[in-house]
């Protein structure tokens, strides 16, 4: 479920969780245990920090979903980019065929179809245990999915495929049907609504569509997993203020360079919130959470392991930010569990000699203030036990007094 341009590509108080409670307490529930704990690594798992990641977790993940392949319609046929062919990367994995969005508008003839049915008669002979397909269909055209999925069934034999499906699906009188036809299916609650401005706030987790999203597939009674979001994303902007990339991994499009960006970021305490709900009270149907993605050493758009860990356990990591100074670096370092937000602004009160920015932030002085203000150049947070030097500040005597405040 990579980052795309879906109008939601994601969806607490107490007071909202008892509403809920309230109406949907005629529903039936199932017992408090807890649903399973699954991981999608999107990554080629050739790469040894990637393999590396996967081997590591152990018995802490019940199941692993690897992307073993991506179409894209070119106007005439598909470019297929394969990850995965000749064998499994772990024992009793899913695999992930991706359909961008690029192919949203095919009515999936014989001749279209059959590159898509050829990887997933071959990628089936693995033996995986199960075929997710994560296609960009737009939501009134579900019935054509449907035959899609009929015929992607039909060629990977005994192993499952199972859809992966949007809350804006559930409005549609043919998703009842697709759910049923697919026995199972894996519902994304994490989305992004692109921000109008860059000043706007970028949500990936909406927590309030996704309880209700949970609430209403549990009505269907067919078996689903939920799908949530471990990652961060910027958004660029022109010069006129207009979108012109989302980038939610760890590079940036070639010869494009942004006026102006926005970020967002998944929110732990968030997500850890919910699998604590849905673990204490589970929604009929509800047989997992499959956790978008994998943390991998050296992604910083990504929770690390540590953070991942406790939102499975439905515990709230927090974050804690401190300024400290070494020597005359000023140095921001996170002591907390969850990624740290960089301060939009951090102004040095009292006397100073001298002082200076570097990297993402540059300097602002006057008066009695000196201002380190963030310029949008770099990641805006900073992981669990790590330090960034955002500059350096001398006093005017060794006895003067700075105070810190972080805004």
């Amino acid at each position: 479920m990579p980052m795309t341009l879906r109008p939601i590509l994601l969806a607490a108080s107490s007071g909202i969780l008892g509403l809920l409670l309230t109406v949907s307490s005629c529903k039936p529930r199932q017992s408090p245990v807890a649903p399973t704990t699954e991981a999608y690594v999107w990554q080629d798992p050739a790469r040894p920090e990637v393999r590396e990641a996967f081997e590591s977790t152990g018995t802490s993940l019940d199941v692993l979903h690897f992307r073993a392949a991506e179409f894209r319609w070119t106007g005439h046929d598909f470019e297929v980019g394969r990850v995965i062919s000749d064998k499994l990367p772990s024992p009793g994995c899913g695999l992930v065929v991706r359909i961008g969005q690029s192919a949203a508008g095919l009515e999936w003839d014989a001749e279209q179809r059959q590159a898509v049915e050829d990887c997933v008669a071959s990628l089936a002979r693995l033996g995986p245990r199960e075929i997710q397909c994560d296609y960009d269909r737009p939501q009134a055209r579900l019935g054509g999915y449907r035959r899609l999925l009929g015929r992607l069934r039909r060629v990977a034999g005994e192993v499952p495929v199972v859809p992966t499906t949007l809350p804006s699906w559930l409005d549609e009188e043919e998703f009842a049907a697709l759910a049923r036809e697919s026995a199972g299916y894996v519902l994304q609650v994490h989305s992004l609504s692109l921000p109008r401005t860059p000043d706007d706030e970028v949500v990936l987790l909406d927590p309030s569509l996704a309880r209700t999203s949970v609430e209403r597939a549990a009505a269907l009674g067919v078996p689903f997993r939920v799908a949530m979001p471990t990652y961060g994303c910027e958004v660029w902007f022109d010069s006129a203020g207009k979108v012109i990339e989302v980038i939610s991994e760890d590079r940036a499009p070639e010869g494009l360079a942004p006026a102006r960006r926005a970020f967002g970021y998944a929110d732990p305490a968030t997500a850890a919130a919910l699998v604590a709900e849905w673990t204490a009270n589970r929604p009929s149907g509800l047989t997992g959470v499959v956790w978008y993605r994998l943390p991998i050493a050296a992604d910083r758009r990504n929770w690390p392991w540590p953070t991942l860990e406790k939102v499975m356990r439905g515990e709230a990591p927090v974050a804690d930010l401190r300024v400290e100074t070494k020597a005359s670096d000023i140095v921001l370092t996170n002591h907390g569990e969850a990624p740290a937000r960089l301060p939009g602004r951090l102004v040095a009160r009292g006397p100073v000699a001298a002082a200076d920015a570097v990297g993402a932030y540059r300097l602002e002085s006057g008066g009695e203030e000196t201002v380190f203000r963030f310029t949008e150049n770099g990641w805006p947070w900073i992981e669990p036990g790590q330090s960034l030097v955002i500059g350096w500040i001398t006093r005017r005597s060794s006895d003067s007094k700075l105070t810190w405040v972080v805004e």
